[in-house]
């Protein structure tokens, strides 16, 4: 079922007994509307078909945001409530179980009390109890304040979570038991130079320079290339970064070797080191752990 949603209220449901086993949970925490279709939309949308709940945190509106071009501008008054209706679209698109949308100061989340921000991703988390989270990476895929800011939160409230002492309030505990850190590769980074001069000189004005993402330095890569026309299709509904698209369409047809897959380093368990992982679930799926299970 499809829920787009503002805050962290719960959804009212009802109670049933069935011997069928629980749907796995993936739950992404990011800054912006379009983190979660840009940076990791074909990782979303392939598990979404898989039938696992797909819930996302946007922790701003992104009100900083570009207001479209041409006939399209919007006020920027309007800005975050159009960008949020942008967020509740693209989720609709990947295929999300549902979408939160907080209203944290875009590009002045750095500068917001820890606290506040920590104590609302921990309430979201253990309503949503997910088995898998998705954060940014320490660097914030280029170097961006909020991405940064998002990420250390997140991987802090992710360790509360399952704290049970921790401000019971908030709910009762629970700690996934999986958290990625998503990352820019430096293939990635490579391609989009060579094949883009816009994005390599906008790359020279960023303040913070992105870390390079080695092939020895991922923990997982996830091939997208079979979803990777759903994910042009979920970016498309961003409408109001409208400059962003264009630089995308501009490159359109080597959208495939651009995109064809997704990177991210394993903040826990630690990583083990090679092979890189394929699957963010890999163990936790039921069929692997009755396996395990048998074989023990």
């Amino acid at each position: 079922m499809w829920r787009a949603y503002v805050g962290a209220s719960a959804t009212p449901g009802c109670s049933r007994v069935s011997s069928a086993p629980m749907p796995l949970k993936l739950a992404t925490i990011l800054a912006h509307p379009d983190d979660e279709t840009f940076g990791t939309g074909g990782t979303l949308i392939r598990y979404a078909r898989q039938g696992i709940e797909v819930h996302s945190l946007c922790l701003t509106e992104g009100e900083k945001g570009w207001a479209g071009v041409d006939d399209h501008i919007v006020p920027r008054e309007l800005v975050g409530p159009t960008r949020k209706k942008e967020l509740a679209e693209a989720g609709r698109r990947i295929g999300l179980t549902s979408v939160t949308c907080l209203r944290y100061p875009d590009s002045g989340l750095a500068d917001v009390n820890e606290e506040w921000v920590v104590r609302d991703i921990v309430r979201w988390l253990r309503r949503v109890r997910p088995e898998v989270a998705i954060i940014w990476g320490p660097d914030g895929g280029y170097g961006h304040p909020d991405h940064i800011a998002a990420g250390e939160r997140a991987l802090t409230a992710i360790e509360l979570a399952g704290v049970q002492r921790h401000e019971p309030e908030l709910g009762a505990h629970w700690h996934a038991k999986r958290c990625y850190r998503f990352v820019a590769g430096a293939e990635l980074i490579d391609r989009l130079s060579s094949l883009m001069p816009a994005f390599a000189q906008y790359m020279e004005t960023l303040e913070v320079k992105p870390q390079r993402w080695t092939r020895d330095r991922l923990g997982a890569v996830i091939d997208v290339s079979d979803v990777l026309d759903a994910k042009v299709h979920a970016m498309e509904a961003h409408q109001t970064q409208a400059p962003d698209l264009a630089m995308w369409a501009s490159a359109r047809a080597k959208l495939p070797e651009i995109f064809r897959e997704e990177t991210f380093i394993r903040a826990y368990p630690e990583p083990g080191g090679p092979p890189l992982e394929t699957d963010l679930f890999g163990a936790l799926r039921p069929q692997e752990q009755e396996e395990m299970t048998r074989a023990n």
